[in-house]
């Protein structure tokens, strides 16, 4: 695994012209918001944050599919009680 990240560090360095430390600068700032994503969306689904603080501090596209992927996950539910 290890070898394989840095096999790909280094191709993507090479295809954009820049140092291997740009790219995983980039990567750690991506992973980051994305865990920051999930962790305020859980948190609103939970109840522990209101939807205009969570919209607030992800905005409001991450909110409404948060949204959709819930009431999803419940219509499945209640369609397999139905059954």
């Amino acid at each position: 695994m290890a070898a394989e990240i840095t096999d790909r560090v280094q191709e993507l360095a090479e295809a954009r012209g820049v140092a291997e430390s740009e790219i995983l600068e980039q990567a750690l700032e991506r992973g980051v918001e994305d865990l920051w994503t999930d962790l305020v969306l859980a948190r609103y689904v939970d109840g522990e944050i209101d939807r205009a603080r969570a919209i607030k501090l992800v905005g409001r596209d991450h909110v409404k599919r948060a949204e959709r992927e819930v009431k999803a996950v419940e219509d499945d539910i209640m369609w397999g009680l139905d059954a």
